[in-house]
């Protein structure tokens, strides 16, 4: 567990020249609640970058890791993730969870999912104003 890299991880990497691309300004790991890999403050949107099997992808519908302790890690891993988004959202954060998967294989889906969440916060932000 001591070598599972948190940060700077090949995802995270991905992601961060995704938004780079998209010309997007953010803070990498920014010192908040829930610890998000990327925030976007002028949109009040965080974005978390989740490893297939830390997070437990399809976790009910696969093969479970044969010991238990893995079983529970992922299982805590998935009621943290949930508990996190939800407090984010109560707190009027956007919160936007990418599979590792989507990342690597799908970036133009994932730029695209960005784009629409910001331009959502954006006529929102406008509307209340």
């Amino acid at each position: 567990m001591s070598r599972i890299r948190s940060k700077n991880t090949k995802i995270d990497l991905r992601m961060k020249e995704i938004l780079n691309d998209l010309g997007i300004r953010y803070v990498m790991y920014p010192r908040m609640f829930g610890s998000p890999d990327f925030a976007v403050s002028e949109r009040k949107t965080v974005i978390f970058c989740d490893g297939d099997f830390w997070h437990g992808y399809m976790y009910d519908k696969k093969r479970k890791p044969a010991k238990k302790f893995w079983q529970d890690k992922i299982e805590s891993n998935m009621r943290r993730d949930r508990r996190i988004s939800r407090k984010l959202r109560v707190d009027g954060w956007s919160v936007i969870r990418f599979w590792e998967h989507d990342i690597e294989r799908n970036s133009g889906k994932c730029a695209k999912r960005i784009q629409n969440k910001l331009q959502m916060r954006q006529r929102s932000k406008t509307r209340s104003s």
